[in-house]
């Protein structure tokens, strides 16, 4: 019965058995934001071995008004609510401008004269206390530690891309990663944000697409970081959308940092942290400001994806979003979905179905993790229940995948594969290759392990209902677009240590063949 669908651009291929699965949708990536960071590398075991590599890259560099630096473990440097000092930077590096990214890139480590030049004093407010914010010492003088938004907000000013030689590095830099994922069947991607970039990041996206150079879907953001630019995230959603948009990138989405990170203690959770004074974290907006953002992107037909790693971030974006589709006439527009989600309280499990949120997991980051501060931070009990995905898929919500990677460097490629996600979303181990000792062991909870074909829908069909592309991919069916990955091997039968070296025979886009060939 099928020939009746037949018509002149109907294209027949022999795909001798191999295994076809639908194009892959990214729900959280950071393409674009790939080399926007120009680091000066250091690298050190101890605090004293990686300050000598600091002042060695300064003497190496005279002329860099700003040392951008990479990167500080955290583990050597944090201690509860005690973080790295400017006056130990002071003492090796007093007289250049210091900028010292830490190993998460959530926290930032500067010295006095760094703060000065950004006029970051006693009487600095913190953007968000508790969360974006400056750690102060008794006196409530900044010590030069600086957490979330309240570094990145300085980043696209201080540290714009102005010599023409980095602009075309972070160019083709794009370029390159867009065709990776592309080659890794990836033909629809939500970009989740480009820390004050934006203009430049779309500005290169829209040039590819132009230039016949964008294998993708790409739907992109703005990016609340401070609870200031919630006020402008409608008017700036709809400014790149005019300036930038076309078939292939569009605008559709507001990102939202709820809360920070467990390993800076920014993130915001219902129990406080461990050995930190009922320290709890907090979140970025109040309940009433997220339902009056909530109603905004309701009335302005704009989606949300929320940076939600703690509970109680989790529950803060549940009850605003109750709240709010309890305060409209008819349906609700905005699809709302979670990403990362390490915890969530069992109690809120049952409303994410019950509200109809998306939860967006990055399975690649579900190894094992030797020597995780977090562990400290959180207890044993909480880290051992740390990221559960079959859970949220079982109470039927729906859950999509994303690889949320930008700066792995020569390790790019392989963190960004979709492969990686689903082999550590199924066995909860890293690549043997990579384990720290003879038997890393599997994560905790090892109930939370997905099967196959939870991770292939994550990545397929619900992927495209986050992107409200349901109707037109994500399945295998008449009337969809052809958007299909043929797979060298098939996943299905493989040894599944070995799943995150699959590679694609053929990626089709629309029909096309756009990677490989058959």
């Amino acid at each position: 019965g099928a020939s009746k669908f037949r018509n002149k651009n109907t294209r027949n291929y022999d795909v001798k058995g191999r295994l076809i699965i639908p194009g892959i949708i990214d729900g959280h990536s950071h393409p674009g934001y790939v080399n926007v960071e120009n680091f000066g590398e250091v690298e050190g075991d101890t605090q004293e071995e990686l300050l000598a590599s600091a002042k060695n890259y300064a003497d190496l560099h005279p002329d860099e008004e700003w040392l951008r630096l990479c990167c500080w473990p955290t583990d050597l440097f944090v201690r509860g609510n005690e973080g790295p000092k400017k006056e130990v930077l002071d003492v090796v590096l007093p007289d250049r401008l210091i900028w010292f990214e830490s190993a998460t890139a959530h926290d930032f480590w500067l010295n006095s004269k760094a703060l000065q030049k950004l006029g970051i004093d006693k009487n600095t407010p913190d953007p968000r206390p508790g969360l974006a914010m400056y750690a102060r010492d008794e006196n409530g003088e900044p010590t030069g530690w600086i957490k979330e938004g309240a570094g990145v907000q300085h980043f696209a000013e201080q540290f714009a891309l102005i010599h023409d030689e980095r602009k075309i590095k972070h160019k083709e830099s794009v370029a390159e990663t867009l065709q990776v994922l592309s080659k890794h069947g990836v033909t629809s991607l939500f970009d989740a944000g480009n820390k004050g970039y934006g203009d430049m990041v779309y500005s290169v996206i829209s040039e590819l697409d132009k230039e016949g150079r964008l294998p993708i879907r790409y739907f992109g953001t703005y990016q609340i970081f401070i609870p200031e630019r919630a006020k402008s995230a409608v008017s700036e959603v709809k400014r790149y959308r005019q300036e930038y948009g076309s078939d292939l990138l569009q605008f559709n989405s507001v990102k939202l940092f709820m809360d920070g990170i467990s390993a800076n203690q920014s993130a915001g959770f219902l129990e406080p942290y461990i050995d930190n004074n009922d320290h709890l974290g907090t979140t970025m907006l109040s309940m009433n400001e997220l339902h009056d953002l909530l109603l905004e992107l309701h009335n302005e037909r704009l989606d949300l994806l929320v940076h939600t790693i703690g509970d109680l971030a989790v529950r803060t974006v549940l009850d605003a979003i109750e709240l709010a589709q309890a305060s409209v006439e008819g349906d609700f527009y905005p699809r709302v979905t979670l990403a990362h989600l390490a915890l969530i309280n069992p109690q809120d499990i049952p409303r994410i179905k019950q509200l109809g949120v998306i939860t967006n997991f990055t399975p690649w980051w579900m190894g094992v993790e030797i020597g995780d501060v977090v562990k400290d931070f959180l207890g044993d009990e909480r880290y051992s229940k740390m990221y559960q995905p079959r859970t949220v898929f079982e109470s039927g919500a729906v859950v999509t995948f994303s690889s949320d990677e930008w700066w792995g460097g020569d390790m790019l490629p392989t963190y960004i594969s979709p492969y990686l996600g689903m082999q550590v979303g199924h066995t909860r181990q890293d690549p043997k290759e990579w384990w720290k000792t003879e038997d890393d062991g599997i994560r905790d909870p090892i109930s939370e392990r997905l099967d196959l074909d939870q991770l292939v829908e994550g990545y397929t069909l619900n992927g495209s209902y986050q992107l409200r592309l349901e109707n037109d991919l994500g399945s295998i069916e008449v009337g969809k677009l052809a958007d299909l990955v043929v797979l060298e091997k098939n996943l299905f039968d493989i040894d599944k240590y070995e799943i995150w070296k699959i590679k694609t025979s053929a990626v089709l886009m629309e029909g096309k063949i756009i990677q490989g060939d058959l």
